[in-house]
């Protein structure tokens, strides 16, 4: 389409970063047609296209664009897999949600942190062998190895679609199971596939090598370093990669490592195959624990190696890929895979199957105390306000740390159960569509299935009424937090006691607003409750790993059925996922949250959108800077990302930015969630760095950083950053500035209340354009004699 774009960068570029769930260029810059300046389709800069110049409202003086970064997260259906990936994205999480150990920690803290990074990194490597055990299981085991008995029976009498596992040239256990092996490969190819190509969309875009201020960063959200993970996630890939790899060349040369003939008449072939897995597998653990597979490097250190480089890292998953094609060809061989037929003979499971479930189950339990020791050594308190005197019109803003600051411990527990919960789901479910599943070979042609994955399913019955319990309890919450808020809408609204019905109303919306908060204080609960669960439940098994089985069968069988919904509910979901746009973009808002961090710790989780979208930024606004000034426009999500934009600036680019956020998460969620990195002094220190040189961060230098925060009483997300002001039509001189939401009356001619706008809508209401001015004119009014270089800049 022909038409005008104004490619001046003098003056003001207001730039407009949008916030979860993809919101489309048009509507961000409110213009039907947009042209892409900088960019390419999955994150790029766009400004408006007009007929011609002269109908324009871009202008030398003044433009709009806006960086749309939503194709990072959201796109074709193949974005339904990452469902299944949700345990990766939480362990993932875990690490950044370590607690605050201040701006300088102890050497117990920092004991303690190094630690719990490699505790957490071995935890992460578990979850991949819990999803690469269940692969196996559920393939291997139950179709490859029990579908077919010893004594000639099998189950392709009963299910059809089986049928194969009899043709002439499966007539071997090894051939069968060569044949079921592709499932669990195929999946790790495909995960493989994946993690490289998102892994050079966003990890391989490299950072601008220059540091903020000093070669010391004062806060972590300040260290370049955090962005660059070209070479820790694709070592730790390598990793991953290696240990599903292993795991699947194990289990199909242990039932068999008794029975083959020699190789060139010395060593058995089992024995040397197996063998090779076993060290790679145990390879991978040690690997894992290493610094290097956490540490990233300055961005002006080129540590990565060239794409065609070779290195151990390159090479170890090619290694132990090749042991598993030399099992594969070896046991489709004649003659060299039939282990003895013993007539009559019972059904088991594969050789070690059922005793690494055990073995990986209590791994993680140990890891989980042993993260919860780390955090505690790590923990300190998070200061809450401000220093110097407070106004006496707001009040501080108090953002302790969720969960008393477990939420590391928290995410853990939460990515190892949902991980338990996947992998009983599948292997259940193929359990019954092939028979019936027991815990050993008793009754009519039952398939035996490890005792652990029982257990599971009968732990998801008071897990399912917990949930139950919970939701009642969240919602009798917000029904009484509408009587409390009551007093707040009548001292916001002057006319309260002419509509009682529209003052009840009101803070009905109010209340929903802090949905939030109750979630989060319900999820505590929750995790409190499934930690007594797990326990009680990991004693037990201890004391009789049948006990379950023999004096609660029923708690199986309904738990067995909550599973087999949980997996249709995911095959439901992942559907809608595919079909719907709308459910899609939903679902997508998940990831938008925790996709902003690194993979630091599971290089197979849903790639990190800020390792891109944050040098893109920093290098338009090093562009646009050279001859204007930028007002970074910030929205939702948005602003978690312009504010590590602006911590990554130098003074020099600072002094050309002003910074607008609403609807922000910044205090209300990430600063709870994430301590360590969202902190009081992080925050103070990004405000100071827009002020420039010395860096202040008392109150009353808070009145001049070219900073405003709007946030609404109705938003169930974004908050005040500093202070809470009162509801107010004016400019509260500082950074925070709350807008009243919604009107109250019925505009003249019209039947209707005006609507609530919550989350959304903030450029359209008048408080947007007053603070663009406000900032434009604090900017503007700097003396650029205090806006001197920085000397380490």
């Amino acid at each position: 389409m022909a038409g005008y774009v104004n490619a001046d960068n003098g003056g003001w570029t207001e730039l407009r970063v949008h916030g979860v769930s993809g919101t489309p260029p048009t509507s961000m810059l409110g213009h039907p047609h947009v042209a892409r300046v900088s960019g390419d389709a999955q994150a790029g800069c766009y400004r408006r296209r007009w007929e011609s110049k002269l109908v324009s409202a871009d202008t030398e003086e003044r433009r709009l664009e806006a960086y749309s970064w939503g194709g990072l997260t959201a796109g074709g259906g193949s974005r339904a897999l990452w469902l299944l990936l949700t345990p990766f994205l939480l362990v993932n999480v875990a690490f950044w949600a370590r607690p605050d150990t201040g701006p300088r920690p102890g050497r117990l803290a920092g004991a303690a942190g190094r630690a719990g990074a490699a505790i957490q990194r071995l935890f992460a490597l578990s979850i991949t062998l819990v999803a690469a055990i269940a692969a196996v299981a559920a393939s291997m085991d139950l179709i490859g190895w029990q579908c077919i008995r010893p004594d000639g029976r099998s189950c392709t009498d009963r299910v059809s679609w089986l049928g194969f596992l009899t043709w002439h040239w499966l007539d071997s256990p090894g051939r069968r199971l060569a044949l079921t092996a592709l499932f669990p490969l195929a999946a790790i190819g495909l995960l493989w596939w994946l993690a490289n190509k998102t892994w050079r969309e966003t990890e391989a875009v490299r950072v601008p090598a220059a540091t903020p201020g000093t070669d010391q960063p004062a806060t972590l959200l300040e260290d370049r370093r955090l962005w660059n993970g070209t070479g820790p996630v694709r070592r730790l890939r390598a990793v991953h990669v290696t240990a599903w790899l292993a795991v699947v060349g194990i289990f199909l040369l242990t039932p068999f490592a008794r029975h083959w003939p020699t190789l060139h008449g010395r060593f058995p072939a089992a024995e040397v195959l197996l063998a090779g897995s076993l060290v790679l597998l145990a390879a991978s653990v040690v690997l894992a624990c290493l610094p290097s597979m956490t540490d990233r490097p300055r961005p002006d250190q080129d540590d990565e190696p060239d794409h065609r480089r070779w290195d151990l890292y390159r090479t170890l998953p090619l290694i132990a890929l090749a042991v598993d094609v030399a099992a594969l060809v070896v046991l489709w061989l004649p003659g060299l895979s039939r282990p003895d037929p013993t007539p009559g003979a019972p059904r088991a499971p594969l050789p070690w199957l059922a005793t690494t479930v055990e073995f990986v189950a209590g791994a993680q339990l140990v890891l989980l105390v042993a993260a919860a020791v780390a955090v505690a050594a790590m923990r300190r308190r998070t200061p809450a306000a401000a220093d110097g005197p407070q106004p006496p019109a707001g009040r501080p803003v108090a953002a302790p740390p969720a969960w008393y600051g477990l939420g590391t411990v928290v995410f853990m527990m939460l990515g190892g159960a949902l991980a338990a919960a996947y992998a009983a789901a599948l292997v259940l479910t193929v359990a019954h569509a092939v028979g019936k599943p027991q815990t050993a070979d008793r009754g009519v042609d039952p398939f035996v299935v490890a005792m652990p994955y029982f257990w599971a399913a009968a732990l998801s019955v008071p897990v399912a009424v917990l949930v139950v319990v919970l939701a009642v309890v969240g919602w009798v919450r917000i029904r009484r937090g509408t009587t409390a808020m009551m007093a707040d809408v009548r001292s916001a609204y002057p006319a309260t006691d002419d509509d009682p019905r529209r003052t009840r109303a009101i803070a009905g919306i109010w209340a929903r607003a802090f949905v939030g908060d109750t979630g989060r204080s319900v999820a505590g609960i929750f995790v409190a409750v499934l930690a007594a669960l797990v326990t009680a439940a990991a004693v037990l098994y201890l004391r009789d790993a049948n006990l379950i089985s023999v004096h609660a069968p029923w708690m199986v069988n309904v738990g067995d059925i909550l599973i087999g919904a949980f997996a249709a509910g995911l095959l439901y979901v992942g559907r809608q996922t595919y079909r719907n746009p709308r459910f899609r973009r939903s679902v997508g808002v998940l990831w938008d949250l925790g996709t902003f961090w690194p993979r630091a710790t599971h290089p197979l989780a849903p790639p990190c959108y800020a390792e891109r979208a944050v040098p893109d930024l920093l290098t338009r606004i090093r562009h646009l800077g050279r001859h204007g000034r930028v007002l970074l426009s910030c929205h939702s999500q948005g602003t978690v990302i312009g504010l590590a934009v602006v911590m990554q600036l130098t003074y020099d680019e600072s002094r050309s930015v002003g910074l607008l956020t609403y609807g922000s998460p910044l205090r209300r969620l990430y600063a709870r969630f994430f301590p360590a990195y969202f902190n009081l002094p992080a925050l103070l220190h990004a405000g100071a760095y827009l002020h420039g040189p010395p860096p202040d961060i008392t109150d009353q230098a808070r009145r001049r950083w070219p900073w405003r925060n709007l946030y609404r009483p109705s938003d169930p997300i974004g908050g005040p950053i500093f202070m809470t002001y009162p509801l107010t039509d004016n400019d509260n001189n500082d950074v925070d500035r709350a807008v009243l939401d919604p009107r109250f009356a019925r505009p003249d001619g019209d039947n209707s209340y005006p609507v609530s706008f919550g989350h959304s809508g903030y450029p359209d209401d008048p408080t947007y354009p007053a603070s663009v001015n406000v900032i434009e004119q604090l900017r503007t009014a700097e003396p650029q004699s205090t806006l001197v270089e920085s000397a380490t800049d």
